[in-house]
């Protein structure tokens, strides 16, 4: 017998994902949460301005695949590209297990430093549509870290260039030349602003209100829209057992995310637009002893990559992704390197970067030139058009070049069974 599948409204799914938790129910899940302090370390390890290695393999494994290679910008750390290191365990103060959910603040301060929350979204379709989509936006947006492993992409708006400031719509890296891909480019933004306000809708229902209100603060302060892809209405949607719901009285997320895949940077600090940072992973491999983890170096906080995790932290502190054992991928170029195992690790990030406020200034949203064409159609617009450009399918082209590449990945990941997979992981 076929099974029936239930149509939900809009409340019904907020309150099944709880999204309408009360304050009292916040702070019940928060207070279940075990809090760690620790004191901040006078010299950050892991070191800072180095790729760290989660193994010696994977160092030397990533030493000899960048040997000889220039980098793609000369521009970059003066031409140089930065040294590697081997992981040293027993100088971190704190290792996070793959199933371990904990809030650090600093043993002098009290300040809330870092939170780490596990088994984060609590419907498993929703969260494997949400890889889904990380993917698609990785394979049609412009890798912002081009000289780092994996890909890290903007979706939603970004603040231009240093030369040319102004919001706009982060762009697509493939030709957009007939209706059929503009169309599903639109789709992609759809889904993507589903995803994030969804998303960022469940992270304020869970999340520490110092975390929320930071992000909100830097919003209101820097003048720029929500994540509207350039639409007048403020409201979103996302698909539900194959039907399109729509959320009306939920916030869109903020202006600016980012999709990563398989991503790796050297222990630095950053200074944002606000003081913490959001990031969702969606996907992560299950053997986390090859490599690939986040760590926060002033604190000495090391975290096990685990699927569904929700990690927040402050960027000024030195953090990183220690470098993974890695195989050349089959597309031969910088940024889709791939695991021996095929692991995957990806999600979306909320950024709100630093420039926001002058590209406000400079440009705004409305001073977009072609890319305007890709927004989000309003649903102001006749009901027969809006529905033909959000459920147009993937053009052929593209759906063969996805497909193609999975295939080549999951070719790489059976041929690297037979590697040694000796690790020198010593929690």
């Amino acid at each position: 017998m076929k099974a029936v599948v239930v149509e939900e409204t809009a409340k019904q799914i907020e309150k099944r994902l709880g999204i309408n938790w009360s304050p009292t129910q916040k702070k019940k899940y928060l207070d279940s949460i075990k809090t760690v302090y620790l004191k901040r370390l006078e010299t950050p390890y892991p070191v800072n301005d180095f790729y760290t290695a989660g193994t010696q393999k994977a160092q030397n494994e990533w030493d000899a695949y960048w040997k000889g290679k220039p980098l793609k910008d000369p521009r970059y750390n003066k031409g140089l590209r930065r040294g590697t290191k081997t992981i040293d365990f027993s100088k971190l103060q704190y290792i996070i297990e793959q199933d371990e959910s904990v809030q650090f603040r600093d043993e002098d301060t009290k300040e809330l430093v870092m939170v780490v929350l596990r088994n984060f979204f609590p419907d498993e379709a929703m969260r494997e549509a949400f890889t889904e989509i990380c993917l698609d936006v990785v394979d049609r947006r412009r890798d912002d870290r081009r000289e780092d492993p994996g890909q890290l992409c903007h979706f939603g708006y970004t603040c231009g260039s240093r030369h040319q400031p102004g919001l706009r719509l982060a762009t697509c890296n493939k030709r957009l030349n007939t209706p059929a891909r503009q169309a599903y480019e639109r789709r992609l933004n759809h889904r993507a602003q589903g995803m994030a306000s969804l998303g960022w809708n469940i992270l304020k229902s869970r999340l520490p209100n110092e975390i929320i209100q930071d992000y909100e603060d830097a919003i209101a302060n820097s003048g720029a829209p929500r994540m509207d892809m350039m639409r007048e209405e403020k409201n979103f949607s996302f698909d539900f057992n194959g039907k399109s719901v729509t959320f009306d009285d939920l916030d869109l997320a903020p202006p600016s995310g980012l999709c990563s895949i398989n991503y790796s940077r050297f222990t630095h600090k950053e200074n944002n637009g606000n003081r913490f940072f959001i990031a969702c992973t969606t996907q992560a491999p299950t053997d986390p002893t090859k490599g690939g983890n986040f760590y926060n170096a002033s604190y000495g906080i090391m975290l096990k990559a685990a699927t569904n995790t929700v990690t927040s932290w402050m960027p000024k502190d030195y953090h990183g992704t220690t470098l993974y054992e890695m195989v050349e991928g089959p597309e031969k170029r910088a940024g889709y390197e791939v695991r021996p195992d095929g692991g995957i690790n990806t999600g979306f990030s909320f950024e709100v970067s630093k420039m926001i406020r002058n590209a406000v200034k400079q440009g705004g949203k409305r001073k977009l030139d072609s890319s305007s064409s890709l927004a989000v159609p309003s649903s102001s617009a006749s009901s027969s058009s809006a529905a033909e450009e959000i459920t147009v399918r993937e053009p052929r082209a593209f759906k063969k070049q996805r497909v193609a590449r999975r295939r080549r990945v999951a070719a790489v990941a059976v041929d690297g069974d037979d590697q040694d997979s000796s690790s020198d992981y010593q929690p």
